[in-house]
């Protein structure tokens, strides 16, 4: 979520450290900036793709009609 104004946050698969992390940013008040990694079970990220794909499954052909 990229903010005009205020802090903003990212979630990045492939951070500073190679793993995922989430990036916070006050570029408009602070200047800082906090970077945290996260350690996330191995099959977290395709497991959340096969989610996705269920939800989209449903919801879709309901927004199309």
């Amino acid at each position: 979520m990229e903010m005009s104004s205020g802090p903003s946050i990212f979630i990045q698969l492939t951070g500073e450290r190679d793993c995922p992390e989430v990036v916070v940013e006050d570029e408009s008040g602070s200047m800082v900036t906090v970077r945290v990694p996260l350690v996330l079970p191995d099959d977290w990220i395709a497991d959340h793709r096969q989610r996705l794909q269920r939800v989209m499954k449903h919801w879709v052909p309901l927004l199309s009609a």
